[in-house]
């Protein structure tokens, strides 16, 4: 036999190992429903996802998720995986370790009471104030007022409530509403996800997938972590 005829035999006996390897290659969406939470809230968490296996040890997802964060908040998240298989996707159980990043976007009312709640009358109209901790509405290192200490300059305090301090920090001197209310804030920040789970290959079509992932958010050297628990039902084309 020739050398080239060698090369011949050699590259297509890889290109069907390759092709072997990637027989069970498949492309899956799937709606997704479970929890979600943090130091603060726990809420419920629904989405939706694309899994392309990408080889029989790596997956590459894309997802969508809405997340409940107790009242008067909600956030959404989207962001892309990528899943390393501990076993060949095409097994009917299938172990992933998933590392990722995307956006966290999140939106707090800050007139219900377990945030800033309603305005009162302790400062006139055109004060500044300065977010504090403390729990329920109008208590921060003092009762709607006093000394503490702040990253902000203003005419006293006001408690955050429930607001995690992440984004209370973020907020800076607020003025004291005119009309007696606060409204509401919105952040947008980075995520990186960390986390794993089980594929369970039901059929040929049917795939269902408990996922856990810590979220976590960044913003100005601090991170803030979410934890996420879903179970994704699947359809496999």
């Amino acid at each position: 036999m020739k050398p080239l005829d060698i090369m011949f035999v050699l590259a297509a006996l890889s290109l069907s190992e390759v092709a072997a390897a990637q027989t069970d290659s498949r492309i899956a969406v799937s709606g997704s429903v479970g929890i979600a939470t943090d130091s603060a809230d726990t809420g419920v968490a629904a989405g939706g996802a694309l899994l392309v296996d990408a080889h029989e040890r790596i997956s590459l997802e894309g997802q969508g998720t809405y997340l409940k964060r107790g009242e008067g908040a909600d956030a959404f998240n989207v962001s892309g995986s990528v899943l390393i298989n501990l076993l060949p996707a095409g097994e009917s159980i299938v172990p992933y370790g998933a590392v990722g990043a995307g956006m966290y976007h999140v939106s707090f009312d800050l007139d219900r009471p377990r945030f800033f709640g309603p305005a009162g009358t302790q400062f006139g109209s055109g004060s500044t104030v300065c977010p504090a901790p403390g729990s329920g509405f109008g208590f921060g290192l003092g009762p709607g007022f006093g000394s503490g200490t702040a990253t902000c300059t203003g005419n006293g305090y006001w408690g955050v409530g429930a607001l995690p301090n992440f984004y209370a920090r973020r907020l800076g001197a607020l003025p004291f509403p005119r009309g007696g209310t606060w409204g509401s804030r919105d952040f947008t920040d980075p995520v990186v996800n960390i986390g794993g789970g089980v594929r369970f290959n039901v059929t040929d079509r049917l795939m269902v997938r408990p996922d856990a992932r810590a979220l976590i958010v960044f913003a100005e050297s601090e991170t803030h972590t979410v934890g996420v628990f879903v179970v994704h039902v699947g359809y496999r084309f």
